[in-house]
């Protein structure tokens, strides 16, 4: 499942270089197609926490995990060529994939250490309580399971989701 303007010669064209060089700089087509999804994720895919002054842990770490959802669902319907290249990413666990994994849970271990620090969730190991916050949220996420959990096919809505997650937090 390749997508379909990743050829040599198009990528070199788009970097205005000859596909030669492209080799120069990446060894493989793989680390050429994993530099375009890094670049997309960072791009395209950095979901930054919502902060309004008196905003509170809980709802910024709400309003994270949906919004991060909302880019994934809209990358799907408007873009999905590159929604295959970062489900290729995250079938095969490639470094950008791994990257964007990490960086949200950095984003969700700070909201929670913020949420124990305001006292709205119980003292806990924030980065143990943000690795098991994003598994138990990975269906909203990774895009492998956006891409293939049709949205009505889920009795619950992706905001009951997160809010039974942030429960738990409490």
């Amino acid at each position: 499942m390749s997508p379909v303007w990743a050829v040599d010669a198009d990528i070199a064209r788009l970097l205005g270089k000859s596909p030669a060089s492209l080799y120069r700089i990446f060894p493989s087509k793989v680390e050429i197609w994993d530099a375009i999804a890094a670049d997309f994720y960072d791009s395209h895919l950095c979901f930054e926490p919502f902060s309004a002054g008196d905003s509170r842990a809980t709802e910024q770490l709400k309003e994270t995990m949906l919004g991060h959802h909302r880019l994934l669902l809209q990358v799907q319907r408007d873009d999905p060529q590159m929604y295959g290249l970062i489900v290729l990413t995250s079938r095969r666990n490639w470094p950008s994939y791994r990257q964007q994994r990490n960086r949200l849970q950095v984003i969700v271990g700070e909201l929670i250490r913020a949420g124990v620090g305001t006292k709205e969730f119980q003292r806990t190991d924030a980065c143990a309580a943000a690795s098991c916050f994003c598994a138990s949220l990975v269906v909203l996420w990774d895009p492998r399971l956006v891409g293939a959990t049709p949205s009505n096919h889920c009795e619950i809505s992706a905001q009951e989701l997160v809010s039974f997650a942030i429960d738990a937090l409490r």
